[in-house]
């Protein structure tokens, strides 16, 4: 058995100087002082894990929140660029044709024209 790296005779050897420090009578008085202390402590330790679990369940929550918001954004912004991307197609393919109609026109071969008498 170790505890905080102080073994069995160790322990034994630290009790019996306390006990002679304290003395007989003082020992229970100082026992029940170490216990408050140590039932203070874990009610302590025991109030801020929970609080510090509280904290972290609150900010995952909002995390989630967040996260969806930003893959709302991010959807809203691919379907508007993809509108955007489909309208300047539509435009350009309109732009081409009617260039291509144009050049078309004046490349319809002239006839000659008879030279006037």
């Amino acid at each position: 058995m170790d505890f905080f790296g102080i073994g069995p005779l160790e322990l034994l050897v630290i009790l019996v100087i306390i006990l002679i420090v304290v003395g007989p009578k003082r020992l229970p008085e100082i026992a029940a002082e170490l216990a408050r202390i140590i039932r203070s402590l874990r009610r302590y330790a025991s109030t801020v894990t929970r609080e510090f679990s509280e904290t972290m369940q609150e900010l995952e929550e909002e995390y989630s929140e967040m996260k969806g918001e930003w893959k709302e954004i991010g959807q809203g912004l691919e379907e508007t660029t993809k509108a955007v991307s489909d309208e300047l197609a539509s435009v350009d393919r309109d732009a081409r044709e009617s260039l291509d109609e144009a050049t078309a026109g004046t490349e319809e071969p002239s006839k000659p024209v008879p030279p006037s008498p």
